[in-house]
């Protein structure tokens, strides 16, 4: 369509002359110039049936034409192949370098005699291993023999496992195979460091530091412990009110202080336990003050004390008789006695007695009054008995008498208090007895 319109542009507006020379100049006035005929309608259709033709030769002669296609080239099979044989060439020597390695004995001596050169790489992590223990150990042993802190000791323990990890990794047979593989070809510009010798002495020296550890940890929890004894044994003391708690507390103190000399010297927690003995020892002695001086009179609180607990047993769950009465008393007596003895210098200790002489004393004076009604039941008890069987035995009384008789029974068996050991049967005697009372009271 571009041809065509540049053809109708040429014929609309066609140029006068050619050329460009300047001697030739082209005056064009609306008067002497006429327009262009305009060119026939065949002409014009016959150039475009034409174009059209040529155009359409030259598509078939394009379609007629064969494509070249691409070689097809075998150099990526080639290279497939390649690697195919490059993968065959070197995974079978490693393949059997691998199986050489492994560890077992029967596999390993053949080749060790034949070709120990074959058993470099395991060998190498071997001997990677052994040096690794010994670095593990020598760090364990700088920490757990010389330490600073309980820190120290974790430390140390952390590595002591890494090291004997690291031995464990090496097996037992490996010394005889080591014997051939060594023979005639230690060496090969590597730094073996590896011998039987030093694994005897490296699983030696890690079984010492272990034992060493576990002494430590032990002493460790010694000194925790009586640490934590002699705090609160402080505090139990400071909070006593009773010069008997504050002998138990004094006691636990002395004794935590015992436990403490007990730890082994030459461990981090025996250095601690030494100064902390001469620390706890003084302050002991500054706290405890009078208390933990004056024995004697944590001595007569302590017995009087001991007394009043088997007074207090003895009289548990009345009634009782006479007998068991009177021991009670002398019980309650005895520790009153006792505290009679504190020495009025003892101010701490004097207070204390003085308390618990008050409660004593009512103990005492309540167990005099159970004493005494037991034996006033008793006595009336055995009167009412003797009043009945003479008054049963008695033949020919008159109604008047016999009721008199009964009622001063009956009087005495009201006598008779609760919580002695004949007030039950006085009441079944005293039951009978109204009885009689109400018959004789119906006769009249």
């Amino acid at each position: 369509m571009g041809i065509l319109n540049s053809m109708f542009a040429k014929w609309k507006n066609p140029q006068q002359g050619t050329g460009n020379a300047p001697n030739v100049q082209t005056i064009q006035t609306s008067s002497s110039v006429q327009p262009p005929t305009a060119p026939q309608p065949s002409s014009a259709m016959q150039r475009y049936t034409e174009l059209e033709t040529e155009m359409t030769r030259s598509h078939q002669t394009l379609q007629t034409k064969p494509i070249n296609q691409p070689k097809q080239s075998g150099g990526f099979k080639k290279f497939g192949q390649r690697l195919i044989w490059i993968g065959v060439l070197v995974g079978i020597p490693v393949g059997i370098i691998y199986v050489v390695n492994l560890p077992y004995p029967v596999i390993r001596q053949p080749v060790a005699k034949a070709a120990p050169l074959l058993l470099l790489p395991s060998n190498m992590a071997i001997d990677a291993n052994f040096k690794q223990a010994q670095s593990s150990i020598e760090e364990a042993k700088q920490l757990i023999e010389s330490p600073t802190s309980p820190s120290d000791l974790d430390r140390g323990d952390l590595k002591l496992k890494e090291g004997k990890t690291a031995l464990d990794a090496i097996p037992a047979w490996y010394i005889a195979d080591w014997a051939d593989y060594s023979r005639g070809y230690y060496g090969w510009g590597y730094d073996w460091r590896f011998t039987p010798a030093g694994l005897q002495s490296s699983r030696m020296k890690a079984g010492q530091l272990e034992a060493k550890v576990f002494q430590e940890k032990n002493a460790q929890i010694t000194l925790t412990d009586a640490e934590q004894e002699i705090t609160m044994a402080k505090t139990v003391f400071q909070q006593a009110t009773k010069p008997t708690d504050k002998k138990v507390a004094i006691q636990n103190w002395q004794g935590a202080i015992d436990r403490l000399a007990q730890i082994p010297p030459q461990t981090l927690a025996g250095r601690r336990a030494k100064q902390m003995i001469s620390t706890s020892t003084r302050d002991l002695k500054e706290v405890g003050g009078l208390a933990a001086g004056n024995e004697k009179s944590l001595s007569l609180i302590s017995a009087a004390e001991g007394f009043a607990k088997k007074a207090a047993e003895s009289g548990r769950n009345p009634p009782h008789s006479t007998a068991r009465w009177n021991e009670t008393a002398r019980m309650w007596q005895e520790a009153i006695n006792l505290l009679g003895k504190m020495p009025a210098n003892d101010v701490q200790g004097y207070a204390e007695a003085q308390r618990q002489l008050a409660e004593y004393r009512s103990s005492l004076s309540e167990v005099r009054v159970r004493l005494q009604n037991e034996q006033e039941a008793v006595q009336f008890f055995d009167n009412a008995n003797q009043k009945l069987t003479v008054l049963w035995a008695s033949k020919g009384l008159d109604r008047g008498e016999a009721t008199s008789r009964f009622m001063a029974i009956n009087n005495d068996l009201n006598k008779i208090k609760n919580g002695t050991t004949v007030y039950l049967k006085a009441q079944e005697v005293k039951i009978q007895v109204e009885n009689r009372l109400k018959l004789l009271q119906q006769a009249k």
